[in-house]
């Protein structure tokens, strides 16, 4: 089997991060790389174009990234922060198909954002698992299309091959399953801890089944919005107690871990991106140890297989 390799991009922390996978008998992570960046897609991100000067920018910074680290993938994806993504869990009819569904889908953007028309944003759903026959939960997430064609401009300056663009935290769980394939089968939450606040979800069979954001002080209400959210999950249908809480993002200090252990009585683990994946470069020592904030773009490394 000829190998691949392919370019994951995530934003954190104003840094860019940078995860190039090599996928052929097995998967092997090359390049780990990080930099700053001037570009703040939380802020910017309602203004984004294809012509918008910062284009350059990004251009600029990304392709020096690859450059100095030697990134030889032509494939390039995007992990988008979640903070300037429309993400939604609402009912969905089974019976919406095609436009009914499109429809339905700018209805209920319509209600968060009344001003946005029809192509302001590019929209898709998928439906959770329920016992419901006739309405199941379904996530909606809407991207500005500005974001995208920006996006689609760096990637097209870079003279790279634009694969997919996504959120962050919906990247983590292909890095999730893959390093902890021992979760298969089994509930686990997922949080993401941020400047902005922290992301929650559930994770069950290689799927996110939910998704909540609480902004709040990180790490000082780390613990209790954990509790929080597990005590939450009890009045959910289908959704059993996680039997591990994992996190990532920011760094994830020794103390934090250990209040969430005992504020949940539940095993609170730091991803570790590379447990699963050989290193066939040379990277950072640093990145190694704090590959959790990696774990975005790794993901999407995975996931272009």
């Amino acid at each position: 089997m000829k190998s691949t390799r392919h370019i994951g991009v995530s934003f954190c922390n104003g840094h860019i991060q940078l995860a190039e996978i090599e996928q052929g008998k097995k998967k092997a992570v090359t390049v780990l790389a990080e930099a700053q960046t001037s570009i703040d897609l939380v802020q910017a991100g309602v203004h984004l174009s294809a012509d918008h000067p910062q284009v350059a920018t990004l251009a600029g910074e990304l392709g020096d990234l690859i450059k100095r680290n030697r990134v030889s993938a032509r494939a390039i994806s995007f992990a988008l922060p979640a903070e300037p993504v429309f993400i939604n869990i609402v009912p969905l009819s089974t019976t919406l198909k095609g436009q009914s569904l499109n429809d339905y889908l700018q209805w209920e953007l319509k209600q968060y954002f009344p001003d946005a028309g029809p192509k302001d944003f590019i929209l898709d759903s998928h439906s959770l698992p329920s016992s419901e026959k006739d309405s199941k939960p379904g996530f909606i997430v809407g991207v500005r299309r500005g974001m995208v064609t920006f996006l689609q401009k760096v990637t097209s300056d870079l003279k790279l091959d634009l694969q997919i663009i996504d959120v962050d935290h919906l990247c983590t769980e292909k890095t999730l399953s893959y390093n902890y394939p021992e979760i298969s089968g089994h509930q686990v939450a997922l949080f993401c801890l941020r400047m902005t606040g922290m992301i929650a979800s559930v994770v069950h069979n290689g799927e996110v089944i939910d998704y909540r954001w609480y902004p709040v002080q990180v790490p000082a209400d780390c613990a209790k919005t954990v509790n929080t959210y597990l005590k939450q999950l009890k009045q959910l249908e289908g959704v059993k107690p996680p039997d591990a809480v994992f996190l990532y993002g920011l760094g994830v200090a020794p103390e934090t871990v250990k209040q969430i252990r005992t504020e949940t009585d539940t095993q609170t683990i730091v991803i570790n991106s590379l447990r699963k994946l050989p290193l066939t470069g040379k990277v950072y020592q640093q990145f190694t140890k704090e590959s959790n904030r990696f774990a975005p773009a790794i993901g999407l490394g995975l996931r272009t297989s």
